[in-house]
């Protein structure tokens, strides 16, 4: 009468987890990062007139975001691409944070140069 019930674990390969939550999270946290980076380092850069780190910041948040988003591309290539909704297997949801990855890692590099435009067009001081 008693039933034993066996729960099956779905497990993705670690190395393509970490690569998916990267590709997810990986764009916003570097903007984050780089926005409080240029933010502290724009006064000193204003006083000294010497922007070199507030460039710094940017260009390496910039590499880091395009290199995250090429992550959650070539993820999403490998699920086979496309927009399959149908179903709620691991593939479906690989290829779904895959898709929500590459929109926000866009967006985050819209986000990052909009932060380094300013400095960029030469009028981060208030000139």
């Amino acid at each position: 009468m008693s039933e034993t019930l066996k729960a099956e674990t779905v497990s993705a390969e670690s190395s393509k987890a970490r690569r998916l939550w990267f590709g997810l999270l990986g764009p916003p946290a570097v903007w984050a990062i780089q926005l409080q980076s240029v933010y502290l380092a724009s006064e000193w850069a204003c006083y000294s007139m010497d922007y070199r780190w507030v460039h710094v910041a940017s260009v390496a948040a910039l590499i880091i975001s395009l290199l995250a988003l090429w992550i959650a591309y070539s993820q999403w290539k490998l699920t086979g691409g496309g927009t399959s909704y149908e179903s709620a297997d691991p593939e479906t949801r690989r290829r779904f944070m895959a898709i929500v990855g590459m929109l926000l890692g866009a967006l985050s590099v819209v986000l990052i140069f909009a932060t380094w435009l300013p400095t960029l067009s030469g009028v981060p001081c208030g000139k």
